[in-house]
């Protein structure tokens, strides 16, 4: 159901990957005990967040938790569009973090959040193997014989594949290399197959491409040609804990959150 922001196939969820269908699988046995036993006053915020946004989010997670020792914060991360649809099923969930308005604005319509606001940019970037693949002049290089495979996120639930389509077809190329392309199920199963030479090229985030040291950025796709990469947070309507859940969304909005979200990347709108 969720498989993180690239982690390994059949690894069990960790603390910061759990099921959303049951708020203890992250913990330990002696956590979860504790609270059966009511000796753990701690608050459980769920944030279900964009896998683009693994990184600075785990890193924010102890700064976060350092400050706030009321609140224990777990994390789902997928794809915007897995995350929307498992909202909508009734998984339980305190906020909800995208990285696409699309997906908050149909839950807004459904009244299953609360007011959003954009937090984060980011950008959209084309990516290749450090090794053994000539590096495009532009995106129109990708119709040649040369690139045989490209990687991109499912446009129907991947903002990232919906940013890359709308570039492609505004380039005039989405319906040459439509046969060349392999879908990923979230932006950093992209940056997989790019970093293993499974696909020749890919496009991802910024933030997801200057994290790794097995690619190189070839372009960066100009902002003209896809919609705005704006990521939203809202609280989830059906919160059990709705002032903690304002409370976490604050705190991303903060300064603090700011510099550790520049630091990986993200622009601040």
């Amino acid at each position: 159901m969720l498989s993180g922001c690239g982690g390994a196939a059949g690894s069990s969820p960790s603390k910061q990957e759990q099921q959303p269908a049951n708020r203890e699988s992250g913990k330990s046995g002696t956590d979860a005990a504790g609270k059966a036993a009511g000796t753990d006053s701690k608050t459980e915020i769920l944030i279900s967040a964009a896998a683009s946004l693994k990184d600075a989010l785990t890193d924010l997670e102890g700064k976060f938790e350092g400050d706030h020792e009321h609140i224990d914060l777990t994390f789902n991360f997928a794809a915007s569009g897995t995350l929307q649809k498992q909202i909508e099923q009734g998984a339980p969930a305190d906020l909800f973090f995208s990285a696409g308005e699309k997906q908050m604005e149909t839950l807004s319509d459904k009244k299953l959040v609360g007011a959003s606001e954009v937090i984060l940019k980011n950008a959209l970037v084309l990516i290749v193997p450090r090794e053994g693949v000539a590096v495009p002049s532009g995106l129109k290089s990708l119709s040649e014989d040369i690139y045989t495979k490209i990687a991109l996120g499912e446009p129907e639930t991947v903002p990232a594949g919906q940013y890359a389509k709308q570039a492609l077809t505004k380039g005039g190329i989405w319906d040459i290399v439509q046969s060349k392309i392999v879908f990923a199920k979230d932006v950093r199963q992209v940056l997989t197959y790019v970093e293993t030479g499974n696909t020749d090229a890919g496009l991802v985030y910024q933030t997801d491409a200057q994290g790794s040291d097995k690619i190189k950025i070839a372009l960066t796709v100009p902002e003209d040609a896809h919609d705005p990469i704006l990521y939203p947070a809202a609280v989830v309507a059906g919160s059990r804990h709705l002032s903690e859940a304002e409370e976490v969304l604050a705190y991303l909005k903060g300064e603090e959150a700011k510099k550790v979200f520049q630091n990986y990347g993200f622009l601040i709108p």
